[in-house]
């Protein structure tokens, strides 16, 4: 016959048999016995400080196979319930498993934020800056360069910075018009060293391509090469004041931005070296290929402006979205290219008869690229029945494919800003209760002990 066993959580009383419980043997109920921790030999039972109410739905499993929770429960409340009892979360019902999921995507969702807004960045600890005076200095150069809402001052540096940045590019987009350049070489002299020079650079020069002619014959003007010295002064600088003040220096070229901030600060000074002297930097064509490179590095300069991600939250919680979307984003893409050859495929033989269309199955995957984006470039189209056919599916499958990706962003999108909000209060209230306590703690401090003898005590007021 088997034994009652008796269960006490939370000072209400259960009563069971051992072989209910033994069900489950892999469980805490399931290896209870009297040497056990929680096992009460005044009162011959097991004790358990735990929610009795909770308690109800633990038993029910034992008793009837089925794990079920009322619906009002908090996720994180069911997730501890289940670690302490030990019970595996796949015994739950197919009812509360969904919902177990659930609170458990959003409890790592809030985890991720918190993470990522809260232990950002890095930071130097009080015990360094009680210590050290040096420490406090460093740490607010470090707050300056990467905390924007830190202080009005450190606001007002990163709006500078972005104005830089804006500068940068503009001089960098100008710099690329005949209008802003100074001519170097004149083209009757630059006919003349064709003619007459061994240099590689000009024996590969076409003349034909405006681009080359104006790249060997011609510089920014000065205004836009002082513009260039004097932001990649400022950028050096502020990279270095940046290492310097970074409390873990091992760990400052693990975030990406930085290692971005010192491929452009090389690139900015070998290419200001490099065009000096025009006439150096045309001696092999294998330099001007180089600092082509060392150029279009410059388009990396937009980068910056995601510094500003710790002052404005949705453009942080835009790349989340990104990350948090990039299994499915790949899956997607993966069906995009499989969707392009398909089409393309389907394209090159329906117009197999047409000889001025389609010459290659290459040609018919630019094509479908163009199509299904509905960009529609008009270089290469179809002119026989069949392949109007196959051009409005791929048209509309285009429409298909790339509506889901957009659909998937603005999900995740709108569930992490709308959690972030949530964080967001949050923060705010506890700063308020932590500035309440200080006032209260400044007004009692500030009643004095001589003032209070022989008086009745008196209720302080607080402006709150």
């Amino acid at each position: 016959m088997a034994e009652n066993i008796k269960i006490n959580v939370g000072g209400l009383a259960f009563e069971t048999k051992t072989s209910t419980l033994a069900r489950y043997p892999d469980t805490l109920l399931g290896r209870l016995s009297q040497k056990s921790k929680f096992y009460d030999n005044k009162r011959k039972c097991y004790f358990f400080d735990r929610n009795p109410n909770i308690f109800v739905s633990i038993l029910d499993l034992y008793r009837t196979g089925s794990l079920h929770f009322p619906s009002y429960l908090c996720g994180t409340i069911i997730q501890d319930e289940l670690e302490f009892w030990e019970i595996s979360p796949g015994l739950l019902g197919e009812c509360c498993f969904e919902q177990y999921l659930k609170s458990e995507g959003d409890m790592n969702s809030t985890r991720t934020l918190r993470e990522t807004f809260e232990h950002y960045g890095l930071d130097y600890t009080d015990e360094e800056c009680r210590t050290s005076k040096r420490k406090r200095i460093l740490r607010k150069i470090w707050l300056l360069l990467e905390e924007p809402s830190s202080s009005k001052l450190a606001k007002g540096f990163n709006f500078f910075f972005l104005t830089v940045v804006v500068i940068s590019m503009v001089t960098f987009v100008l710099g690329s018009h005949p209008s802003f350049r100074e001519k170097k070489l004149t083209h009757s002299y630059l006919l003349f060293i064709i003619a007459y020079s061994n240099i590689r650079f000009f024996d590969e020069l076409n003349l034909q391509n405006p681009k080359e002619v104006m790249l060997g014959t011609s510089l920014p003007n000065q205004a836009i090469r002082d513009c260039e010295i004097f932001t990649s002064v400022f950028f050096t600088i502020e990279l270095m004041l940046h290492f310097i003040s970074c409390p873990r220096k091992t760990r400052f070229f693990t975030y990406p931005l930085n290692v971005i901030d010192l491929l452009l600060v090389i690139a900015m000074w070998v290419t200001y070296a490099l065009e000096q002297d025009l006439t150096l930097l045309v001696t092999t064509y294998e330099l001007v290929q180089f600092y082509l490179v060392m150029k279009s590095l410059f388009v990396l300069r937009l980068f910056r402006v995601f510094r500003l991600m710790k002052l404005y939250s949705g453009l942080r919680i835009m790349i989340m979205s990104i990350r948090a979307s990039l299994k499915d984003l790949l899956l997607l893409s993966l069906s995009f290219l499989l969707a392009s050859l398909f089409f393309a495929s389907f394209i090159y033989y329906a117009e197999f008869y047409v000889t001025d269309t389609f010459p290659d199955i290459f040609i018919g995957i630019w094509w479908s690229v163009v199509t299904m984006t509905t960009v529609g470039y008009g270089d290469m189209f179809p002119k026989s029945t069949f392949g109007y056919f196959v051009g409005g599916v791929c048209a509309f499958s285009g429409m298909l494919i790339l509506a889901m990706p957009v659909a998937i962003l603005a999900t995740n999108f709108n569930d992490l800003y709308q959690k972030n909000k949530l964080r967001e209060m949050k923060h705010k209230l506890l700063q308020t209760k932590s500035k309440r306590e200080e006032t209260l703690h400044i007004h009692v401090a500030t009643v004095s002990p001589i003032e209070t003898q022989g008086k009745r005590p008196a209720t302080i007021k607080c402006n709150w």
